[in-house]
């Protein structure tokens, strides 16, 4: 085998390997997010706020993702968040992306939340 095809086949496994690295690790829950929730009313008194979290899905290494899907993946990155922060409930959860540049370019998936500690 050639040194250049030896070369080309290197490179080629390489950003393989990178690109699915950073395709979709931060988007899977950690066990500490997979315990937060999403709440829809005000948290009780007796729960801490602790701040705002964001979680964020960009499209360069998403592939053919609906916004859908891209945002699902937003929402598991901000209960991570929200856990890392010592949160268990995420409050008032929205959708702050762009949305569309049209219907077959979906922008980065973007969602914040009020982080709380609730006893």
């Amino acid at each position: 085998m050639s040194l250049k095809k030896l070369l080309i086949i290197s490179t080629t496994i390489s950003t393989a390997l990178f690109l699915n690295a950073c395709s979709g690790s931060n988007y899977q829950p950690t066990a500490g997010g997979s315990q937060v929730q999403f709440i829809d009313t005000k948290p009780a008194d007796n729960c801490q706020f602790l701040g705002k979290a964001e979680g964020r899905r960009g499209t360069f290494f998403s592939g053919l993702k609906t916004h859908s899907e891209l945002i699902r993946d937003a929402a598991s990155e901000l209960r991570n968040n929200a856990a890392a922060m010592g949160g268990n409930v995420i409050y008032n959860a929205q959708d702050t992306s762009q949305q569309y540049i049209s219907d077959i370019a979906p922008t980065d998936a973007v969602m914040v939340g009020e982080v709380y500690s609730c006893k």
